[in-house]
């Protein structure tokens, strides 16, 4: 008979781990579906698995409470159809068909109507209200149904296991959905930090130049005898900060929402080409040789987008390399992928900076947002590539980018 105790319990707490496994999943704990499903498996699977010379025939009583508490009343009914179909089909119309019908019938209509008041309850007090029915349901059987002799100590020992079974499975469960509960708020409490950071980053660096073009174009208007070209440069600077908060607010769009609007598919020869020709004069004035060997092959992406992922890379490239340098982009194909690498010969990273690259706030420029690095991850992540990087302090740093290929040639 223990034998029969532990397998009927096993079956209890595996439906219990599968419905966890669910919510994980999900994030939905509250599933009636799911609910129903599981324990109605469990019932079935422990009317099977039956103790023999016993009031108790087995634990199906377990999962009927505790389907019923958590389902509520619609579920409780079913539950209840189902076991007693069930019980019908395994042992046939018998005399305890009816005291069975009564206590479970009673049973599942007080824990179904008592449901949603159940959810509001603290942990001990719902696992104290499932021992309770726990309790009750042995009792009934053993009045109702006792028709041959059965020791005390036989007795005792089927009273009380469902109750030690109860506490068990209540708890165990109970725990689980509090983990997920607090692992969501925690999700959810993570996207709001990471918003707000972002929101604060933004407005901070957009007012910056804000300010400056706030301030030349004020020294414009209210300096009458100011020279032509005094007023020319101060219209230029105002000009170049009102450009540096639009890219921060593209910047910061793009990160926010990656996917484009549009698919193309875009030759990865050509538009690397276009690239290295835009950078090439900020390179020359910064003394930075650019180096390429490119191959011709299609990608699926956003021309845009790309544009201003490896527009973002290779300035940083540059940028990181102070005293001058070389620049080396380079392609090549491996198992239906194309590998771009980008390389410089600059000051490189520690090994905690590299760590940090792409999160909020973090850029290794005195005057940077991080937002460039972050834009990349979301653009190549959007491209269903990986991006993988490199860096010794004083020996530079390389970008490997692997992104599929959409039609080889």
């Amino acid at each position: 008979m223990l034998y029969e105790l532990l397998l009927n319990l096993l079956f209890i707490l595996v439906g219990i781990f599968l419905q966890h496994l669910w919510a994980e999943k999900t994030g939905n704990d509250h599933s009636k579906i799911v609910i129903t499903v599981v324990t109605a498996v469990t019932i079935i699977l422990c009317i099977l698995l039956q103790l023999d010379q016993s009031f108790i025939q087995d634990l199906k009583f377990i999962p009927f409470i505790i389907g019923s508490l958590y389902g509520g009343i619609f579920v409780s009914i079913l539950l209840f159809f189902i076991m007693l179909l069930v019980y019908l089909f395994v042992y046939g119309l018998t005399s305890t068909i009816v005291p069975l019908f009564l206590i479970f019938g009673s049973v599942g209509l007080a824990c179904g109507l008592l449901s949603s008041r159940f959810y509001k309850w603290t942990m001990t007090k719902k696992i104290q209200a499932m021992v309770a029915f726990a309790c009750l349901v042995p009792l009934f059987m053993f009045f109702f149904m006792n028709n041959h002799q059965i020791d005390s100590y036989h007795t005792l020992f089927l009273l009380i296991t469902p109750v030690i079974a109860m506490i068990i499975v209540g708890y165990i469960m109970e725990a689980m959905r509090e983990t997920v509960s607090l692992r969501q708020q925690i999700i959810k409490a993570e996207k709001s930090e990471v918003v707000s950071q972002l929101a604060a980053s933004v407005s901070h660096e957009v007012r910056n130049p804000l300010t400056v073009t706030k301030g030349f174009l004020q020294l414009v208007l209210e300096s009458e005898d100011l020279p032509l070209e005094k007023r020319k440069e101060y219209i230029r600077l105002a000009l170049e900060e009102l450009d540096t908060a639009s890219n921060i607010i593209n910047d910061y769009l793009t990160f926010a929402k990656p996917a484009p609007a549009y698919w193309e598919l875009l030759d990865i020869g050509i538009h690397l080409k276009h690239i290295e020709d835009i950078i090439s004069t900020y390179a020359h004035m910064n003394s930075v040789r650019i180096e390429s060997e490119l191959v011709s092959c299609v990608i699926q992406g956003n021309k845009q987008q790309f544009h201003q992922c490896f527009l973002n890379i290779t300035k940083n490239c540059i940028e990181a390399m102070p005293d001058g340098g070389v620049l080396t982009i380079y392609t090549s194909i491996f198992q239906k992928h194309v590998l771009i690498q980008i390389s410089d010969t600059g000051i490189g990273m520690t090994k905690e900076q590299l760590n940090r690259i792409g999160e909020p706030y973090f850029s290794t420029k005195e005057k940077g947002t991080g937002l460039g690095m972050m834009v990349v991850y979301s653009i190549i992540k959007a491209m269903k590539g990986t991006i993988t990087i490199q860096s010794n302090l004083g020996q530079g740093t390389t970008f490997t980018i692997r992104i599929p290929i959409a039609v080889p040639r």
